[in-house]
């Protein structure tokens, strides 16, 4: 990555007054500005350590400017990071927007460095126009302004290759266990196209041990997806989807399918950092041939469904929020559907209090995969096959208090 604009703040003076004795919620001076960093991937100790001149703040509320920070990855296996600047109080409606592009071989500290250099940018920002910029003291190096693309010859043309593979062993007197799995995909991602071909390869075997007698769980997972979607204008996307895909657990021996959807977003694309409203359809056709004889009498068939989804996602200063909503039924028969929401929120209730919960819940009436024949007790205990059900939930739901000090910037990382 080019090195951006960089220049050093040189501090002349102290920027705040004491705070009075009697209350820490007495104001402060004038001249101070009180920033509340809202960055999960930011390295708040080295900010601070970096910035010690900086009033950073514990609660949003009390800030004069929070700043958000979200992340997006990248086509080359990197991150976008969308840094906003947002004014409160004498600095309401003053905003800003600054993006850092990191790269797959970036390290955490070329991360946070990149980080730190734009915060100080958009901190100068705000310092401009509280009176006190001249006592700061700024240099400037300039480069020439192009974008990244036109100053770098990429010979891979945008295409990006990942693989891994792994292998895990346990053992005891009464019980072993191993698990093998790779994967690989190779993609490119542009404004105009996404193309991504992926595949994963898993085993796992089970060994139980009782008075002689061994049972025995085998479970192999091999994926295989090609997804091509092409943005049509800000709001509207299109793609053609292809899946191959074999489960032991699920009874499906083979499955290809072949997809095309459509997807439509309120907001424009360029704003998902921080806003989505998306809906999307899609029409599916596929094969499935089965381990055993399903309950329906089948050891293959072919298989035509739609499906339709709603999400929403924001990330905001009072919080997160995402919800999904998705419903899918088959053709042949309309019975045959599945019902899937998932939501996740936190929110600030106050400076003091916030909340979050998550929440996932399936509606199932398409398990046209189930095996004939009743479960035995070793394929319940070991989980060796999927069993029959018409709903899954899942969630969670916690709450986060503190109180104190709001203004201690001080670092101590002994011990």
């Amino acid at each position: 990555m080019k090195k951006p604009l960089t220049y050093t703040l040189i501090i002349l003076q102290q920027l705040c007054t004491a705070v009075t004795a009697y209350s820490q919620d007495d104001k402060v001076d004038t001249l101070s500005l009180s920033f509340f960093l809202d960055c999960n991937e930011c390295d708040f100790t080295f900010v601070r350590q970096e910035l010690p001149f900086v009033s950073f703040v514990r609660e949003p509320g009390a800030a004069d400017i929070h700043i958000l920070v979200t992340r997006s990855g990248t086509g080359g296996g990197g991150d976008k990071f969308f840094l906003n600047f947002l004014g409160r109080n004498q600095f309401e409606q003053i905003n800003f927007e600054y993006i850092v592009i990191t790269n797959q071989s970036d390290t955490d500290f070329n991360i946070r460095e990149a980080l730190l250099k734009i915060l100080k940018t958009g901190i100068l920002q705000y310092y401009s126009r509280s009176g006190f910029l001249g006592n700061i003291n700024i240099e400037l190096s300039e480069i020439d302004n192009k974008r990244a693309d036109e100053l770098i010859t990429d010979r891979w043309n945008k295409w990006v290759f990942r693989f891994d593979a792994a292998g895990a062993y346990e053992k005891e007197k009464s019980q072993n266990e191993y698990n093998f799995s790779t994967e690989g995909s190779i993609e490119k991602i542009t404004e105009a196209w996404k193309a991504r071909l992926e595949a994963e390869l898993e085993f796992d075997r089970e060994n139980y041990f009782d008075d002689g007698d061994r049972i025995t769980d085998k479970q192999n997972t091999k994926d295989v997806s090609a997804d091509f979607v092409k943005s049509i204008t800000p709001k509207w996307s299109a793609g053609i989807f292809t899946g191959y895909s074999s489960r032991t657990f699920m009874n499906i021996k083979n499955g290809y399918s072949l997809s095309a959807g459509i997807e439509y977003n309120i907001f424009p694309w360029t704003e998902c950092n921080r806003r989505v409203f998306a809906i999307r359809y899609r029409a599916e056709a596929g094969h499935v041939s089965y381990n055993e004889e399903t309950i329906y009498d089948k050891l293959g068939e072919f298989l035509f469904s739609e499906s339709v989804e709603i999400n929403l996602e924001l990330i905001q200063p009072w919080g997160e929020v995402s919800a999904g909503l998705e419903g899918q039924h088959y053709f042949h028969d309309f019975s045959k559907t599945r019902l899937t929401f998932e939501s996740d929120l936190s929110v600030r209730l106050s400076k003091n209090i916030s909340v979050f919960c998550s929440l996932q819940s399936d509606v199932i009436h398409d398990q046209l995969y189930l095996p004939k024949g009743e479960a035995s007790v070793e394929d319940i205990l070991l989980r060796r096959r999927k069993l029959a059900t018409t709903y899954e939930t899942s969630g969670q739901l916690g709450f986060r208090f503190t109180f104190g000090s709001i203004y201690n910037n001080v670092v101590n990382e002994r011990f």
